[in-house]
């Protein structure tokens, strides 16, 4: 799976986030009459949108490992992450507003609402990171749920004061989902040393950034590069500077013999126990 294909799975989990959301926030609007002030409606479209989406979006990861474990804890992160950032989110925004400007500004009142889609865009994109507990994952996925929020909250209001009812919203919100999940997806893989793509077995074809500090290799569900098999055989690969690190545990080999702990260097061919990988480092 090449880079491209990679970001399918970002943007197919971003717009069914974004679906997700909108159709939330429809289903709230229809019970508009029985919020008991603006605020608390607010309040409630934030936190059912940054809930759907934040459950969605983090699924890309364990999707592309076919990992039943790390899709439970993406939809688990991700959904904590969404619900408090989606209520935050709306809250800044409504404040920002009240402190501007008088509320009936129909049209200011809806560009005030894009920090609020910023702040839960940053934390829609820092899922992933938190759950694999990488500092250098979370901030590149929350600089590109940022920039992805920013983009797509401005074309979801956009589109929503150009066309009336839902249609406008649906737009918005499937556009502001992909945005967030797929620059999300980028930033994490520009902060990489290289790939990892997986030449045989359940996962060929399929290819994994390098992009965290210490990236674990193993059977083990919790692992961060879970590959098909039962054998106790691991592998670390470990940024160390501008040096990508390979250390062997078990059967592993590195390009046709048993590996030591060495400097990976391009189309190295690693094998952890039957399972082959080669790494194309960044150039």
């Amino acid at each position: 799976m090449n880079e491209s294909r990679s970001s399918l799975y970002s943007l197919l989990t971003g717009l069914a986030g974004g679906a997700a959301a909108w159709a939330g926030i429809e289903i709230i609007l229809r019970f508009t009459p029985l919020f008991p002030d603006l605020r608390t409606l607010t309040l409630s479209l934030g936190a059912a949108s940054g809930l759907l989406l934040g459950a969605i979006v983090p699924m890309a990861e364990g999707l592309r490992q076919q990992q039943k474990q790390k899709l439970i804890s993406g939809i688990l992160i991700g959904s904590v992450l969404g619900l408090v950032f989606g209520a935050l989110g709306m809250a800044a925004g409504q404040l920002l507003l009240t402190v501007l400007v008088d509320t009936a500004s129909t049209n200011l009142s809806a560009w005030a609402r894009i920090p609020g889609w910023v702040i839960l865009g940053t934390a829609v994109g820092s899922a992933s990171g938190l759950r694999s507990r990488s500092l250098r994952r979370t901030a590149a996925g929350a600089l590109g749920g940022f920039i992805g929020g920013l983009i797509g909250g401005v074309a979801a209001e956009y589109l929503s004061s150009i066309t009336t009812g839902y249609y406008g919203r649906a737009a918005g919100m499937l556009l502001w989902g992909m945005a967030v999940a797929y620059l999300a997806d980028r930033m994490e893989s520009r902060r990489g040393r290289g790939r990892l793509t997986i030449l045989n077995g359940e996962l060929k074809g399929r290819s994994f950034p390098v992009n965290q500090k210490k990236l674990k290799i193993s059977h083990a569900p919790s692992a961060d590069l879970t590959i098909p098999g039962t054998d106790a055989a691991t592998a670390m690969v470990k940024l160390k500077g501008g040096t990508v690190i390979l250390e062997p545990g078990g059967q592993v080999e590195l390009n046709g013999e048993k590996a030591e702990t060495t400097e990976l260097r391009y189309d190295d061919v690693i094998k952890v126990d039957g399972v082959t990988m080669i790494y194309e480092a960044k150039r």
